[in-house]
């Protein structure tokens, strides 16, 4: 691997800009690299590993099997110009929020400093191992009918296993950061409108490491609603006309389960003599993720009550509006503010690009209805409600319409 390190190929944003043959040709080294070692540890088994020489072959073989799995991805860029358009984008994208991650840090922690200090390539470099998990991804969610993704016995389910601090959130994003990438390049799927909706779950056991990883991703999504606008305005819609999101579903001991409770508890914060223990709030972030500015609850988060349910925003601190997710900069987008949705209801009307969830929500998902429309079952949309489940109709005059459901 020295020699994708040396050359610097492993900075995502050289991935994300270099001409196809380049990028196939920098990718190989990764694959080269890898079937050498493959080799010194074939040449080893029997000599440095004695008495495992069967176990050995087994997971040479296996590793073999990785390598092949790897070159298919790199031809799947190759022929395939959403998923090479896509990896560009994830690269692009991931670059952008490792950047802006320390910059932000190094904000909150009140230092004197640029975006430019950190925009350097140590910064924004894969691990090998992150950058092949993504290339061993690319082939099942560039072909949503390859035989990795659809078989019943034989499909793949990669599981990665570092200690902590190993590297394996980044690797994850990567693959999300592609995955939110190529369906709404595809734009249909099986029939479905795959430019919006749900298309990444993250599912946590513990709430403390769900926020925790909440607060990474969002880093990611900004990134992605960012570099999305640019494309528009630039004339280009393959990635969509519908905001990047990011959506927070845990308990409700955590965060609100309607628009109503989250607008109690952000009158309840512009109280100073109440007492807040205990009490579910959509604010979850504490600064911006995209310019390290604090987050107030009281004076930065706002909530938009309707009859039917309403919107919680959640802004950028900087009073001056110079953060693309403050309110003076972000007030006429689609979505105001940080594009995060902490709300339980608002996140079935309006389901989010990517979520965060924990266990117990999954074990609910049987008896409450309104979870259909995070998988795209649902036949009526709402311009100013969203998508509405049985039972949730609206009245008034503002355009609903029925729809192909979407996936």
């Amino acid at each position: 691997m020295q020699e994708m390190v040396k050359s610097g190929l492993l900075d995502m944003q050289k991935l994300a800009t270099l001409e196809v043959e380049p990028l196939i040709d920098a990718l190989n080294v990764l694959t080269k690299d890898y079937l050498d070692w493959i080799s010194e540890q074939r040449a080893s088994a029997g000599i440095k590993i004695i008495g495992f020489e069967t176990q050995s072959q087994i997971a040479m073989d296996r590793c073999k099997e990785i390598h092949s799995r790897l070159q298919k991805g790199i031809d799947t860029l190759k022929l395939n110009e959403k998923a090479l358009a896509a990896f560009r984008f994830a690269n692009k994208a991931m670059a952008t929020q490792r950047v802006r991650s320390l910059y932000a840090l190094a904000k909150r922690r009140g230092e004197d400093t640029t975006i430019e200090s950190f925009d350097i390539e140590k910064n924004r470099s894969w691990r090998p191992f992150q950058l092949a998990f993504l290339l061993l991804s690319i082939p099942s969610l560039a072909n949503p009918n390859h035989s990795d993704r659809v078989q019943p016995v034989n499909a793949y389910a990669d599981l990665l296993w570092f200690p902590t601090g190993g590297g394996k959130t980044e690797a994850y994003l990567g693959v999300a950061a592609f995955t939110m990438a190529i369906r709404r390049m595809q734009g249909n799927l099986g029939g479905y409108d795959s430019s919006r909706g749900l298309a990444v779950i993250m599912r946590y056991t513990l709430r403390l490491l769900t926020l925790q990883q909440f607060q990474r991703a969002t880093a990611l999504i900004c990134a992605m609603e960012v570099l999305r606008r640019e494309a528009l305005n630039n004339g280009d819609m393959s990635l969509g006309l519908e905001p990047f999101t990011i959506g927070l579903w845990v308990g409700n001991k955590v965060t609100p389960g309607s628009t109503e409770e989250s607008h109690r508890a952000i009158e309840d914060a512009r109280n100073p003599g109440k007492n807040h223990a205990g009490t579910a709030s959509p604010a979850q972030l504490t600064s911006c993720p995209w310019c390290g500015s604090s987050i107030i609850p009281g004076q930065d988060v706002e909530v938009k009550k309707d009859k039917l349910g309403g919107r919680t925003f959640v802004f950028c601190g900087d009073k001056k509006g110079r953060c693309d997710f403050s309110k003076g900069k972000s007030s006429k987008q689609a979505h105001p503010g940080l594009p995060v949705l902490v709300v339980d209801e608002e996140i079935y009307h309006r389901p989010p690009t990517m979520m965060i969830a924990t266990v117990d929500k999954f074990a609910m998902m049987a008896w409450r209805g309104q979870v259909r429309t995070l998988f795209g079952r649902v036949g009526l949309e709402c311009e100013r409600h969203g998508l509405l489940w049985q039972g949730a109709s609206c009245t008034g005059n503002h355009p609903r319409s029925q729809r192909t459901t979407f996936n």
